[in-house]
């Protein structure tokens, strides 16, 4: 197991983000960049935001970055619920066309149509088909065996309990008079959408209500997400180097903020007698990077940071293994 692979173990046995002495935050932040379905994780930001040695902004910004970034499976399913959108859209049409065209389509054929869906709304409005064609007994068959051809959950169980209860009624009251004023409130308060709107529909239609649809006021201004602007990974002013842990073992923290302009950052690490065995680039002016020193010696080393073409800042660490 490489290095990095073992940190990412130890981010994902739960509790160990907390283990500051095994997790750092530049161990942290680069496991969670490479991981960016990291940054979806409540828990794991709850965790991080818990730490003694809090992880600096500037940090915590590289990490959130992996909110826009989508994995396999959300690829997959962005691209399952288009085609689902597509599907429900073409189906739709065709359903509308098929019930408001000047020629009426034939009941078999609607029925025909709504079975190939096969969803829960298609089979409850089977049983409304019927019951406007004048078949009662058979629409009411229709509801009732539903429950028994498809499973339902939680939503769909209420709705259809609801609409079931409605058309029970409406079979018991084929002939809407004032009376029924008190049961269509109650069916106008139905948790079904669909059960509301027919029962209101029905007490305008027969002038037991006076009612005016709600319409929306487009607002004009513009509404956008508030972002944080970007924290700055160290003060100009404060300009440094530090290596931790010192004496250190398998890995070292190069923690450092220059007050360089050059474009390119790089370190170097040599031994007591100046000969240069390690080297690596930095991408920043600011930032805590981790170098892997398994391949060294136990003994003292120093660093040199790179700006352009010259030192700017060195340190002194030791290897003890």
């Amino acid at each position: 197991m490489n290095l990095k692979n073992h940190f990412e173990h130890l981010l994902h046995s739960g509790s160990s983000i907390n283990r500051e002495e095994l997790l750092n935050n530049a161990m942290l932040r680069d496991i969670m960049v490479a991981n960016p379905h990291s940054a979806k994780s409540e828990i794991l930001l709850q965790e991080l935001d818990m730490r003694l040695d809090p992880m600096p902004e500037y940090m915590k910004d590289e990490i959130l970055e992996g909110v826009f970034v989508l994995s396999a499976k959300e690829l997959m399913e962005a691209k399952r619920d288009l085609d689902l959108q597509f599907y429900n859209y073409g189906f739709n049409r065709l359903l509308s066309a098929s019930l408001t065209d000047t020629t009426p389509v034939p009941v078999d054929t609607l029925m025909a149509l709504l079975a190939a869906d096969g969803s829960a709304r298609s089979l409850l409005q089977q049983a409304w088909v019927l019951l406007e064609a004048g078949d009662t007994t058979t629409a009411a068959n229709r509801m009732a065996s539903i429950p028994n051809e498809i499973n339902l959950d939680g939503a769909d169980v209420t709705e259809h309990e609801e609409q079931m209860a409605f058309m029970q009624w409406l079979i018991q009251n084929p002939v809407i008079e004032e009376e029924a004023t008190d049961a269509l409130t109650d069916f106008i308060q139905s948790p079904s959408n669909a059960v509301s709107s027919a029962a209101r529909s029905i007490m305008v239609a027969h002038n037991l209500l006076e009612y005016e649809e709600p319409y929306l006021v487009p607002d004009l201004t513009k509404s956008v997400e508030v972002k944080k602007p970007k924290a700055q990974a160290f003060s100009k002013s404060n300009e440094f180097i530090r290596i931790y842990p010192n004496p250190g073992k398998d890995f070292i923290t190069l923690e450092y903020s220059l007050m360089d302009t050059f474009n390119s950052y790089s370190y170097e690490v040599s031994d007591q007698a100046g000969k240069i065995v390690k080297k690596g680039s930095l991408g920043k002016s600011a930032d805590q990077t981790i170098i892997d020193t398994r391949d060294l010696t136990s003994g003292n080393y120093y660093i040199t940071l790179i700006s352009g073409s010259k030192n700017v800042a060195s340190a002194r660490f030791v290897i003890s293994k």
